[in-house]
């Protein structure tokens, strides 16, 4: 088989990608990493930092609350006092520690609560803290103190007292010097508001065009697939079961090898717009609320608009992002009639469908696969799911349940190995 070439995708478009995908979690937040990335811009050119060091900074501010999987770990981050070195600043270092080129900013996100204290916190647990880390507390805490109702520049002489007034025991005192500098500049507040300008940071910095190759491809799926997942053991291994699932029935429904390997990525990212749904609603063990099935009628919108502005996805976003269409046209969000709908949607439909019915919930346990085929049958004589792909299904049950379970199983366990060691880095010493 001839070696695929490596895929190329603009860095700082994965970056805002990810960083919105994030700002779902809670809406009272959004565009706070944003915010942070652009002061921390700001920061770094006021000292002169290294292109390099620069770049990295900047991808750690916008994904700086990666780890803060619940609306509560939100809003608390936004509470100017808020010091936690551990909490989800090491869960956000071991969500961007698993794709290697995010590897030198998640090492800046893990300790970027850390306090300074007089220089005792250039090292913690004995470990080195990069110079990032503390400007992107800086940086972070300054957004936090923004309010975005009133006139910025009306705030400086606010923010710049509290700020001074944890010089040394939180900041670094030279910090807080670049940002008293760099505070005479009104460009600086109203670059921090006006969030337009996060866009024009593409063009300021020489960004590379990341060229991935297929593993780190998946590596990259699995950060987003992990994000998503990983806010709740109930929906773990719900994605590598979906990808399992289709990339079979893809494949005897007469897939070539590339595009089985396409659709199961869209399987691992079917649900990223499910950021957008709280835990308290993935987790409520009765049925859902007309209000909250509400909610989660929107995931599928967020998942395909999030991933519109990275061109190299748009076959796994399609195949993904439309996994509740149905062919009578009574699927959401979008009601595409069955012609709009391409074979891949179909598939990652019924894996989608069949995984929801076999793996266990808060509410109900999962039943058998043969139970659940049951049900897609009744669906196809319903025209909601296609005929072709439930059949296939049928005539490779076995294959499905067993690649299905086995994912499954494989998932969970890096999710108790995820939480383990996010449990071992967070126990204070």
């Amino acid at each position: 088989m001839a070696e695929q070439s490596p895929l190329v995708i603009p860095v700082f478009d994965l970056v805002l990608c990810l960083s919105q995908a994030v700002d779902l979690v809670n809406p009272l937040v959004a565009d706070h990493q944003k915010r942070t990335a652009q002061i921390a811009y700001g920061l770094g050119m006021q000292m002169r930092l290294p292109e390099s060091e620069l770049h990295d900074l900047i991808i750690a501010a916008a994904l700086h609350d990666a780890g803060g999987l619940t609306c509560k770990d939100r809003l608390c981050a936004l509470d100017f006092e808020f010091q936690d070195p551990y909490g989800h600043s090491v869960m956000g270092y071991l969500f961007l520690n698993s794709f290697s080129p995010f590897r030198t900013p998640a090492d800046i996100v893990r300790f970027h609560h850390v306090p300074w204290m007089n220089g005792t916190g250039a090292t913690f647990d004995g470990i080195p803290i990069p110079r990032a880390s503390h400007i992107l507390q800086l940086a972070d805490r300054v957004a936090v103190l923004l309010n975005t109702n009133l006139d910025v520049l009306d705030q400086v002489d606010g923010i710049l007292e509290k700020v001074r007034a944890q010089s040394g025991e939180r900041f670094v005192p030279e910090q807080v010097k670049a940002l008293e500098a760099l505070a005479k500049k009104e460009s600086f507040w109203l670059d921090a508001i006006y969030l337009q300008h996060i866009n024009i940071l593409g063009r300021r910095l020489k960004w590379e065009q990341m060229q991935i190759t297929e593993d780190d491809f998946l590596g990259l799926t699995n950060l987003f697939r992990r994000i998503v997942d990983f806010r709740s053991q109930f929906t773990a291994s719900h994605s590598a079961g979906v990808a399992a699932t289709a990339e079979i029935l893809a494949r005897r429904c007469g897939f070539s090898d590339a595009d089985c390997r396409m659709i199961h990525l869209a399987g691992l990212l079917h649900d990223l717009g499910k950021l957008a749904v709280p835990v308290e609603i993935l987790e409520k063990p009765g049925r859902l609320t007309r209000q909250e099935f509400a909610v989660i009628r929107r995931h599928t919108y967020y998942t395909f608009h999030l991933l519109e502005p990275l061109k190299v996805l748009d076959l796994i976003r399609v195949w993904g992002a439309f996994h509740h269409e149905r062919m009578d046209g009574n699927g959401y969000p979008f009601h595409l009639e069955e012609n709009e709908l391409p074979l891949g949607s179909r598939i990652v439909s019924v894996a989608d469908v069949f995984n929801a019915l076999t793996e266990d919930r808060p509410y109900r346990k999962g039943i058998p696969g043969t139970d659940a085929f049951k049900i897609l049958a009744d669906a196809v004589s319903k025209h909601r799911l296609d005929h072709q792909v439930v059949a296939t299904l049928h005539d490779h049950l076995n294959e499905v349940n067993d690649a299905r379970r086995s994912a499954q199983f494989l998932a969970f366990k890096e999710y108790r190995h995820f939480v383990e060691t996010a449990e071992m880095l967070t126990h204070r010493t």
